[in-house]
């Protein structure tokens, strides 16, 4: 194999790679190393080229070993920092990444003191101001759960370290840079969006322009996340392939001379992207026209393969933690999965049909990594980026770029026919991400499932290449799905409980064997305390933000009972995100209870979506095949609160489970004087009402006697639960404690000896 040959770059960037994730995984990553030596062997490569991939893994290895330590300095309470572009100001919150005078890079926060100050900030760019701040820096807070955000893992990837928290600033002179020069310009040309675009129209200027998605609602992100259209919304590389064509066009039409073109592109598309925001996408779709063009002028062409070797190791010494952002492993693997495919599309001429396969092509080798980190695969994607893409490749970004540039007085009466034209379309696009059965929720897969589907997607392509018949190559792409599918259901062989560390509130997933049946008891939920209006920022969503990543984690798109045990914000608020993000069979309540203002928006979306909803009370069952659940609680249809909680007991393997929801002794006596027997040789219990001192009675922890006791108790919580009272009793009766709030999630297995997993 010649050294000229354009897998010959791509395989040394392979093993940089591998170093890279070694250093910040784990050193045994090293001998992946060996693929890479079978290959060069069966290629019959060079000497000299065994010695350069070796040399790139161990150099970059050596490099991240580096990085890493330069983010482990000590960092002074006091601090001279100065802004970087990327930060928000959302309420009366400013977050984002400084750097300090002596060169670390810090994610900052800050809680502004009042309106003025906020609006203060918001009148300019902060990228390059200077302030001396004093504060103190925190280890970021370990993730709820496994499959929630990682904030020490976001700020790892940006080259950072910790959280410094600022306590008080003072603003000094602004330091001016090309970088704060064009941080300040980007703010000016995204408030010229602002002054000139319609409210409805804004949000979506400033995404396809500019890369800023801080403005996108909710709703429409969902909409795009079910049909698979989230990466239209960001900064692509046909999105800067097509800017650099109607450029380049443009300056031929203006008699610039060729050469002098691309001279004109090479200077401005790097200024660009730092206009777009900077993300991965935008800096891989910019290095590989600028390779592109620098080769054309001096006249060495390069192959694409090489060009995107260039750029992913290019990018990897300037930051190696970049890696593991998902953005970069998703733009980098699209562009390969084009790349090695390009010669298989030639063979098509049919516009539409060329389309399907460039989008099948960049979903096959994506959608490892989109399971792995989002644990959802859209299935409408293929058929909705054939009509979507071209769309907004030519026609709603191109429009958007007119309007931009167009004097205010000659675009008004434009908007006045594209407005309603593009506010028809998304309501359009919001009732097609409303549609059933569009996703396909897999969980996470476990490394060797993500490994088996690699394979099967590079035998897909010799397929493909090869002509073979559709059987093999249907086989080749169902055969990962099945195995996924397959593991997860079979890796719940038991009852199993998750106990969802959602702070100070409840959230407990009972899962029968092999997934039969799914019971979710309680959402979660933050109660709201009264803020005015400019400290209002983006809401923190307890159901949107830790319990439905969990349960898609796990690989459930189905619950099928959704047990609501009473009417507290703490237990219910989730809930209304969870029915719009996953299929929900059926709702139990407690008597009565829907007629609570916490209840009002978890009624109307039952309502919406008619599920029907059932009201519980005791002595009511539910029969398994492997368990039984009873219901001990109310015993009447008056609403009381927390007395009035619907309390579960299930029976299973021998083993008995007790969720008391937010029960108080009056009601715990009660149980006892109904159940008595029934509730001795308790397994698990669920301290009722998160471990308050008005609930567990000293005659109820004695008769229950459990071998492990739940508090869903947030960490250092404005109640403090549990109870130091309550704790003792337990500790009298030799129970074992666990407190989600602290502890964090906690899966428990329900076979013959009772296993506990931290999730």
């Amino acid at each position: 194999m010649h050294n000229n040959n354009p897998y010959t770059t791509f395989v040394t960037a392979i093993s940089a790679g591998i170093g890279v994730v070694a250093s910040y995984e784990h050193v045994a990553v090293l001998s992946s190393y060996v693929l890479i030596l079978y290959w060069l062997y069966h290629k019959r490569a060079t000497h000299k080229l065994y010695v350069i991939t070796c040399m790139s893994m161990l150099g970059l290895f050596v490099y991240s070993e580096y990085v890493q330590t330069t983010l482990q300095q000590p960092v002074e309470d006091e601090q001279i920092v100065t802004w970087t572009d990327r930060y928000t100001i959302r309420g009366d919150m400013v977050r984002g990444f400084v750097r300090t005078d002596n060169g670390q890079k810090l994610y900052v926060t800050y809680e502004l003191k009042q309106k003025s100050e906020q609006q203060a900030l918001q009148q300019t760019s902060l990228a390059g101001r200077t302030f001396i701040a004093k504060g103190k820096l925190e280890a970021p807070r370990e993730p709820n759960h496994r499959y929630g955000f990682s904030m020490a893992d976001y700020i790892r990837s940006h080259r950072a370290q910790g959280i410094f928290v600022i306590t008080s600033w003072q603003e000094l002179a602004s330091t001016h840079t090309m970088t704060t020069f064009l941080a300040s310009w980007r703010f000016q040309l995204n408030a010229r969006i602002d002054a000139v675009f319609p409210e409805s129209l804004a949000p979506e200027a400033k995404a396809l322009l500019f890369g800023d998605q801080q403005q996108t609602e909710e709703e429409a992100q969902r909409a795009y996340l079910a049909l698979g259209i989230t990466h239209l919304f960001a900064i692509s590389g046909l999105h800067i392939a097509l800017l650099a064509w109607l450029l380049y066009e443009g300056l031929l039409l203006m008699r610039v001379r060729k050469e002098v073109a691309r001279i004109v592109l090479l200077l401005l598309l790097p200024l660009y992207a730092v206009l777009a925001g900077g993300a991965p996408s935008v800096w891989r779709a910019v290095s590989f026209v600028e390779l592109a063009l620098l080769a054309q002028l001096l006249k060495k062409p390069l192959s694409l393969l090489t060009i995107i070797a260039a750029s992913f190791t290019g990018y990897m010494l300037i930051n190696p933690g970049v890696i593991f952002q998902v953005g970069f492993q998703l733009s980098y693997a699209a562009s390969l999965a084009l790349i090695v495919s390009a010669h298989y599309l030639q063979r098509f001429s049919n516009f539409w049909l060329q389309s399907f396969l460039v989008t099948f092509v960049c979903q096959l080798l994506t959608y490892p990594l989109l399971l792995h980190h989002f644990y959802v695969l859209s299935l409408s994607s293929f058929l909705a980026n054939i009509v979507f893409v071209p769309l907004f490749s030519f026609v709603i970004l191109p429009v958007n770029l007119v309007l931009f540039m167009l004097p205010q007085w000659c675009s008004e009466p434009l908007f006045a026919l594209y407005e309603p034209f593009r506010t028809t379309l998304q309501q359009f696009i919001y009732w097609l991400g409303n549609l059933p059965y569009q996703q396909w929720v897999s969980g996470r897969p476990h490394v060797i499932s993500i490994l088996f589907a690699y394979v099967c997607i590079v035998a897909t392509f010799i397929a493909l290449e090869r002509r073979a018949r559709w059987t093999t190559v249907t086989t080749l792409l169902l055969a990962p799905v099945l195995v996924i599918e397959l593991l997860s259901v079979a890796s719940v062989r038991d009852v199993t409980l998750h106990f969802i560390n959602v702070g100070q509130g409840d959230a407990i997933l009972i899962e029968m064997p092999y997934r039969r049946h799914v019971m979710l008891v309680d959402t979660g939920g933050l109660l709201r305390f009264q803020q005015e209006d400019w400290q209002q920022g983006r809401e923190f969503e307890v159901g949107r933000d830790i319990v439905v990543p969990y349960i898609k984690g796990l690989g459930i798109s189905t619950i099928d009972t959704l047990v609501l045990t009473h009417a507290d914000a703490d237990h219910v608020e989730g809930a209304e995100e969870v029915l719009q993000e996953l299929r929900v069979r059926s709702i139990h309540v407690a008597p009565n209870s829907v007629y609570d203002a916490s209840m009002q928006d978890v009624v109307a979306e039952a309502s919406k979506q008619r599920i029907p909803v059932h009201e519980q009370l005791a002595g009511n069952t539910m029969s398994f095949p492997h368990a039984q659940l009873l219901y001990l609680s109310p015993q009447h249809t008056d609403y009381e609160g927390n007395n009035s909680s619907l309390v579960l007991l299930l029976e299973a393997n021998g083993h008995r489970v007790l969720l008391t929801g937010d029960v108080e002794e009056a009601g715990e006596l009660d149980m006892l004087a109904r159940y008595g027997e029934r509730l001795t040789n308790i397994t698990i219990l669920k301290a009722g009402h998160h471990g308050s001192k008005t609930s567990s009675h000293p005659s109820f922890v004695a008769a229950t006697a459990p071998r492990l006791v739940v508090f869903t108790a947030g960490m250092n919580n404005r109640y403090r639960h549990p109870h130091d009272d309550v704790v003792a009793r337990f500790e009298a009766s030799q129970s074992h404690m666990w407190q989600t709030g602290i502890d964090g999630t906690l899966k428990v297995t329900l076979q013959q000896h009772v296993q506990l997993q931290r999730q």
